[in-house]
């Protein structure tokens, strides 16, 4: 399969983070998926966001509109702002002609502005956020779901949406050195959210003031948002945007808010946490953080000052390590948000466009398991890293685990102190030439070159003279590497030997096995 499919998420709703990284979240593993079967996925968003970074730093082209609240500060007029932002997103909607429109949280839009947008995307998915019963039940929004295709309900399974999955999470001792925690300290997060709360400016400095005198080390999430007095020092981590959830498994307690991604994400991690709840109009944060409450895994408090004692009673006394009642939070979080729901909300969203068994292809490709490769090369090579591991496993794709398959070629290639990239150049020839070959016979045929390649140190030279061998039909890979072991075994240099070869082939006027048969005599005379 080779096609291209234009996705636009869209993710206004406020200035905060909580839709942008939803449709982030899911636009990832859609991504993923796309790239495992060979199909070129444009990824857009649009957004109210302030936090619209974020977006970058996925490697999501984001179109920003400002916010409503922005367009308030600014002194526009209200209905003039409603009209202006309207026609924004129809004029923007109009111009990308998506194959697929993915709509965070409210079918018709934020403010009703998606209604005349709909029918000109080819399909539509809505990612349906659990929002107050008072909102879900009214006749406007329900009247708008039979217009998508699919509407995904990711808290219905219990799966929220999230940025990262498990597997993806730097270790704590890691996590804590990036985020500058001594080792012999508890590391306590705390944050109001995405730092747009009109109170933000008064509690977050309170919730500081507060933990400062129980010795923790505080590492703060101020927000993108955030435009109060920053607390800086010892004993402080000041982050001025926020904590990415990759580097929650370096803390041992939290004081929150309880929007959809905090709440969500500090549970994933196992994060035992005092949640602040916030009043919104569509999201019911009290709710929320009442369910980690009566599972033990969080405690409420009044206000910042009473947050020290509630962490206190929930973390108990640290010694060096979690108290028992800790750890016992630790476990009750993680049981509470047990696996992100990003991937089958991508599968299912892709559905609408994708045939399910190129979908399941796609997902067996890509088991969980690939994910602490794909953490790997990203953390090594940035968002390079991921398509590298995914493109080699699709050349060693086949019957059985192509993982298992993987994880060899690559400790081969270590063992023989092969180059990588020159490894990746010499497989995808080996592929190109011959392309009835599967995955497993790849790996056989590999087993036996690489060690041949080795003796020589001269992978360049491997590389030429795999690029001088013609694509092959009636000639199997296996009896191809038999003649040219035997010939290279009398070989002395790779370059001589690209130049014989070259000479012998004559550009396709003998067969490649009865060249490899006549350069082996002649090495042997």
């Amino acid at each position: 399969m080779s096609r291209s499919l234009r996705v636009v998420a869209y993710a206004i709703n406020g200035r905060g983070m909580g839709h942008l990284s939803r449709q982030l979240a899911v636009l990832r593993w859609m991504r993923r998926f796309a790239a495992a079967l060979d199909v070129r996925l444009e990824p857009w968003v649009l957004t109210s966001s302030e936090a619209d970074t974020l977006a970058r730093r996925e490697g999501v082209p984001a179109l920003k509109m400002p916010s409503k609240a922005m367009l308030r500060d600014a002194g526009v007029e209200p209905h003039s702002a409603l009209a202006i932002l309207r026609s924004w997103v129809l004029n923007a909607v109009v111009g990308l002609r998506p194959d697929l429109l993915v709509v965070d949280t409210f079918p018709g839009g934020s403010f009703g502005e998606l209604v005349p947008c709909l029918e000109l995307a080819k399909h539509r998915a809505l990612v349906s956020r659990r929002v107050r019963p008072e909102y879900a039940d009214a006749d406007p929004f329900r009247s708008l779901l039979p217009l998508y295709d699919t509407v995904v309900e990711p808290e219905e399974g219990g799966s929220p949406i999230l940025l990262r999955e498990r597997e993806e999470l730097v270790p704590r001792d890691d996590a804590r050195r990036r985020l500058g925690v001594p080792t012999d300290h508890q590391a306590i997060y705390v944050s109001v959210g995405g730092g747009g709360d009109d109170a933000a400016s008064s509690l977050l400095p309170r919730c500081v003031a507060a933990l400062q005198r129980t010795g923790r080390h505080i590492v703060v999430g101020a927000g993108p948002l955030y435009d109060g007095p920053e607390i800086r020092g010892p004993g402080i981590t000041w982050l001025d945007r926020y904590v990415p959830l990759e580097l929650f498994a370096g803390l041992d307690g939290a004081v929150c808010a309880a929007g959809y991604n905090s709440f969500h994400e500090l549970m994933f991690a196992g994060v035992p946490s005092v949640f602040l709840p916030r009043p919104r109009i569509a999201d019911d944060q009290q709710h929320r953080a009442q369910g980690a409450v009566d599972v033990g895994a969080a405690a409420l408090a009044e206000g910042p000052d009473a947050s020290a004692e509630a962490l206190q009673t929930l973390l108990g006394d640290w010694d060096g390590g979690p108290s028992k009642q800790a750890a016992a939070a630790r476990a009750a979080a993680q049981a509470l948000v047990p696996e992100n729901g990003a991937r089958d909300a991508a599968l299912q969203i892709l559905g609408c466009v994708l045939p399910a068994d190129d979908l399941a292809r796609a997902e067996r490709l890509l088991a969980p398991p690939v994910l602490s490769l794909m953490a790997r090369a990203e953390g090594r090579d940035g968002l390079d890293g991921p398509r590298r591991v995914l493109d080699l496993l699709k050349l060693l794709d086949g019957p059985g685990d192509p993982l298992v398959r993987l994880n060899e070629w690559l400790a081969l290639n270590e063992a023989h102190g092969a180059p990588p990239e020159l490894c990746v150049r010499l497989l995808q020839q080996l592929r190109r030439k011959f392309r009835g070959a599967s995955g497993d016979e790849l790996l056989q045929a590999w087993r036996r070159l690489v060690p041949a390649w080795a003796a020589f140190d001269d992978w360049m030279g491997a590389v030429s003279l795999m690029r001088a061998v013609p694509s092959q039909r009636g000639l199997s890979l296996a009896v191809f590497v038999d003649g040219l072991l035997a010939w290279l075994a009398h070989v002395d240099e790779l370059f001589d030997a690209v130049r014989d070869f070259s000479r012998l082939e004559g550009a396709g006027d003998r067969p490649v096995d009865e060249v490899l048969a006549l350069l082996a005599a002649q090495a042997q005379a």
